[in-house]
């Protein structure tokens, strides 16, 4: 037989055979499995699949890289596809290149872990060291649950806390001033935002259907995912489950919606289909340069829609369902921010427990002990 390729033969009737070695999980015994195509390339597909597929570990034995594509594997029919790709990326590039990615999972342990979390910490953000360990956890939770292997103990890093951006009384006054004056539909898709609080990609996969008696209808959001060596636009269920939601409209809002009302998307590109995300940021940017806006991004709308509507006394249970939100504490944790001027009203509140004129004689008060 001539021989081309690792393991991979073209035998005298013309076929390729490929061979794989096996390793049994019961007895740890190795044995070579051979596999046939008509051609080299059918062959090399079929010894890589045997070789992902039929090795099998004992599970003492079983290399963290291969717990955690069983893991993943078993995760693709129950997330999004944006999340999936994610956490696959997340794998890809950084767990399966650890220097424990090909111990046995039962031998990494949680020393190991947190020194590749600082070295990966002086090159990558807080953040993204925290979603590769938020994987590592339930990775090493499933072969818990899976196999009984042991879940070594590490903690995230801690992340320095970001000022969340909220626009002044002052900065919304002038970038209402722009929206409404001349309004166009992306300035009404910036005041829907403002005034309802929708997410960007909420905004971007909203239709005109959407919107019908004084109140929008949320059940869909858009987002680019990757798709091959490329990305694609999306449209995809909300967020959460409570993302799914209706919204009141404030009846000052219905009668620009009414002038511009159509049909398809409410946000339109110049193709005509939905506007992508990165356009609406770009529209938005420009509006906020020309209201001499310091740099804000889209979300903060939706911070600015939940602070406004806490000084305007909205009960916070309506909001967090306003906002689409599991629980009230991630309203109160994340989207509520009290202004100067609100702390200021707050302030004012306090009063002495006596009667003190302004001109009082403040000599003659008694003094405190």
């Amino acid at each position: 037989m001539s021989r081309r390729g690792a393991n991979i033969y073209k035998r005298k009737d013309g076929r390729w055979e490929a061979r794989y070695l096996q390793v049994s999980g019961e007895t740890g015994l190795k044995k070579y499995v051979s596999v046939y195509g008509k051609t080299y390339k059918e062959a090399r597909s079929k010894q890589a699949a045997g070789m992902q597929q039929n090795v099998v570990f004992k599970s003492h034995e079983l290399p963290l890289q291969n717990l955690a594509a069983e893991w993943l594997s078993g995760t693709r029919t129950r997330l999004k596809r944006s999340s999936y790709q994610k956490y696959e990326s997340l794998l890809r590039n950084h767990i399966y290149t650890s220097p424990f990615a090909k111990l046995p999972a039962a031998k990494v342990t949680g020393k190991m872990i947190t020194s590749f979390a600082a070295q990966k910490a002086a090159v990558l953000s807080a953040k993204t060291v925290n979603d590769i360990l938020v994987i590592l956890n339930l990775v090493f939770r499933y072969g818990q649950e899976e196999y009984g292997l042991p879940k070594p103990i590490f903690h995230h890093i801690k992340e320095p806390v970001k000022e969340i951006r909220v626009l002044s009384l002052e900065e919304q006054k002038r970038l209402e001033a722009h929206l409404w004056q001349d309004p166009d539909p992306w300035k009404l898709g910036v005041m829907l935002a403002l005034y309802t609080g929708i997410r960007l990609g909420e905004l971007c996969a909203l239709q005109w259907e959407d919107i019908a008696d004084s109140s929008i209808q949320i059940n869909k959001t858009l987002h680019r995912i990757k798709h091959g060596s490329s990305t694609i636009l999306e449209v995809t269920e909300p967020k959460t489950r409570r993302s799914n939601r209706k919204i009141p409209l404030p009846s000052f809002l219905l009668p620009v919606l009414e002038k511009f009302r159509d049909t398809g998307p409410v946000l339109k590109s110049p193709k005509g289909t939905a506007a992508e995300p990165r356009l609406v940021q770009i529209r938005f940017a420009a509006m906020v340069r020309s209201c001499g806006i310091a740099h804000t991004n889209f979300h903060a709308l939706r911070h600015t829609f939940a602070t406004r509507c806490v000084e305007a006394g909205f009960d916070v249970k309506s909001l967090s369902e306003i906002l689409g939100h599991t629980d009230v504490k991630t309203t109160l944790n994340r989207y509520v921010h009290s202004s100067f001027e609100q702390k200021q009203r707050n302030m004012e509140l306090l009063q002495p427990a006596l009667s003190i004129s302004p001109s009082a004689n403040w000599s003659v008060l008694p003094k405190v002990r």
